[in-house]
């Protein structure tokens, strides 16, 4: 399903899908696109604070999105996403194989933050490193130091909600961990479009890598740990992100999703799903590093345009579109 029938919502999206906007066409594309959707959800997703029948412009859609996501994606454990209503989409990923996450290193130490920690982000990069280089070496880390960034991971760990995270597999992107430039090329091949220079700086991420079994046994009992992406599993502070795109089921049979590589030149697309959360562990910080090239929305526009350009033939709504 991708919200067809669902009237007045689909003909306003519709609407929104056909004007020139990234940040609002983008979104309104993948709701109309996304089949994996379950109708149920839909539903959910429309009668949640009687959204169905209020009035839909951008904004109100926009804040509607954020609140379902936060409600029933977020903050519940387990997140909606690995309950009954998205069975549709769960997977039978193989545990046995590590995986990526990309992270801010702003966005970990505002979780931090969030339950006391005293930290300075520079201070985090800085035990990072030490730690990373210690290893490297063979060598130990002061244990001081070793307490420390310890403590400021488990604050992270409590900053945490139980959204999805969204992981790559380690297989996918080997070959660009291998390159000097690979901070900026893992940013652009998994289309995480929100990391961007932050006035004029470079932004510094953490690579975190560790094995699916973990996930699976964290959740032993419990009805799914590994799911498809779908538009309602997008937890946005202001808007739905316009870097996701919905991966059709006749090109991603195995329910894996597809990232929209941003990169100018030599773009491609590498494979993506979502499993419930963990908590992390000083040992699957992997990397520290910065990006340094910004992304901007007409990049954006492009690499969405290429990317749909790629997969428009095994997308069942896309006449749905209305095209200007």
């Amino acid at each position: 399903m991708s919200f067809q029938g669902k009237v007045p919502f689909f003909a306003f999206l519709q609407g929104i899908a056909a004007g020139t906007a990234l940040e609002e066409a983008a979104p309104a594309e993948n709701y109309i696109l996304d089949e994996r959707v379950p109708d149920a959800r839909e539903n959910d997703f429309l009668d949640f604070n009687g959204f169905a029948s209020a009035a839909h412009n951008k904004d109100s859609w926009f804040k509607h999105h954020a609140f379902y996501a936060k409600a029933k994606v977020a903050l519940p454990k387990p997140s909606e996403t690995f309950t009954p209503i998205n069975q549709p989409n769960w997977g039978s990923f193989d545990p046995d194989w590590d995986v990526i996450r990309v992270e801010t290193l702003c966005g970990l130490n505002d979780r931090a933050l969030s339950r006391g920690s005293t930290s300075a982000e520079t201070q985090v990069a800085s035990l990072i490193r030490e730690m990373l280089a210690a290893r490297a070496a063979g060598s130990i880390l002061d244990p001081l130091k070793t307490a420390e960034v310890e403590k400021w991971l488990q604050l992270v760990n409590k900053g945490r909600d139980h959204r999805p995270a969204f992981v790559a597999p380690f297989a996918e992107v080997e070959d660009i961990l291998k390159q000097a430039d690979w901070a900026n090329r893992l940013r652009d091949a998994l289309g995480l479009g929100h990391i961007r220079l932050w006035a004029g700086n470079p932004m510094t991420i953490v690579l975190m890598q560790y094995n699916l079994i973990r996930v699976h046994n964290a959740h032993i009992g419990k009805p799914a740990w590994a799911a498809s992406p779908t538009v309602l599993d997008d937890v946005p502070r202001q808007m739905p992100n316009p870097c996701f795109f919905p991966a059709p089921k006749k090109a991603s049979a195995d329910g894996y999703g597809y990232t929209v590589d941003l990169a100018t030149r030599g773009a491609t697309y590498r494979k993506e799903f979502i499993h419930a959360r963990i908590d992390y562990t000083l040992a699957d910080i992997r990397r520290i590093g910065e990006v340094t090239t910004d992304v901007p929305d007409a990049r954006i526009k492009q690499a969405r345009k290429d990317h749909l350009d790629l997969l428009k033939a095994d997308l069942v709504h896309f006449p749905d579109l209305k095209r200007p």
